[in-house]
């Protein structure tokens, strides 16, 4: 018969061989085949404070060829990990991506909520970098993470050219109200089940934003939002869109439709 310790020897190989297959494939996963690298980065923001965030670098970007960048932004208890599903899809297709921890979140100093949820810090310092094209810019934010993102827009007007509000809203929590021509060029992917559709725009039915006068100011509707109509215009910057995938709130960050939404509006 086989002995005890045989057989936790074995379990224990077979345990030791499925992390190492479970790190390689993550790490596959996550740069692309070793295509993109991904680097741990600290910046000095607001009042002194250090900030924390993963730099995704797409293949053949450098200071000579500099690429498109975004700002990646998570919500409210989570992480920078968190915001890996659309860091890595939208630097496979060639973006330098920045996801940040929001001030008092992860490895970024408190306290939280400062510096306008650490959107106007991280906005800034991408814009440092000489390995992004200063002039193709986006901002992408779920839930607490859109109103980094909007914060950051109305700061930084010029400093990018659309935005995507997952899971978010303006207006909330000091982010600036939204208006027919702020932010611009924008994208609202609010899922069918999200459960804080009362916190972000008013009714407690998702379905139904579409119908408060909040969601019409900012599309300059005066009938109730269509999902999947483009209104206003690209080249003018007043571009808007809502679309609505069959998912819960935080089940954006893993939504095949949500986060090929985003990367289709960039």
């Amino acid at each position: 018969m086989e002995s005890v310790n045989s057989k936790t020897n074995r379990l224990m190989w077979l345990a030791v061989i499925l992390i190492l297959v479970g790190g390689f494939l993550a790490w596959c996963i996550q740069t692309g085949g070793g295509r993109i690298k991904i680097k741990d980065v600290r910046f000095v923001g607001t009042d002194g404070r250090i900030n924390s965030a993963l730099l995704y670098i797409p293949p053949g970007v450098s200071a000579k060829n500099p690429a498109p960048g975004i700002v990646a932004t998570h919500g409210y208890i989570n992480s920078r990990e968190t915001q890996d599903g659309f860091a890595i899809e939208y630097a496979r297709r060639g973006y330098v991506v920045l996801a940040p921890d929001q001030s008092g979140h992860g490895f970024s100093d408190p306290p939280a909520f400062a510096a306008g949820f650490g959107g106007l810090d991280t906005l800034k310092y991408l814009r440092t970098l000489d390995i992004v094209d200063k002039n193709n810019i986006g901002l992408e934010g779920h839930s607490m993470g859109g109103w980094a993102s909007v914060i950051a827009a109305a700061a930084n007007p010029d400093g990018y050219k659309s935005i995507v509000l997952m899971g978010s809203s303006t207006g909330t929590y000091g982010a600036p109200d939204g208006t027919p021509t702020f932010p611009r060029n924008l994208l609202l992917v609010f899922s069918l089940y999200d459960e804080f559709s009362w916190l972000m725009w008013g009714p407690s039915i998702p379905r139904e934003i579409v119908k408060t006068d909040k969601l019409k100011k900012l599309f300059n509707s005066k009938e109730d939002v269509v999902p999947g109509k483009l209104y206003g215009s690209i080249e003018e910057g007043t571009a808007r869109k809502l679309l609505q995938p069959p998912v819960i709130h935080p089940r954006d960050h893993f939504s095949r439709e949500a986060i090929g939404y985003a990367i289709e509006w960039m």
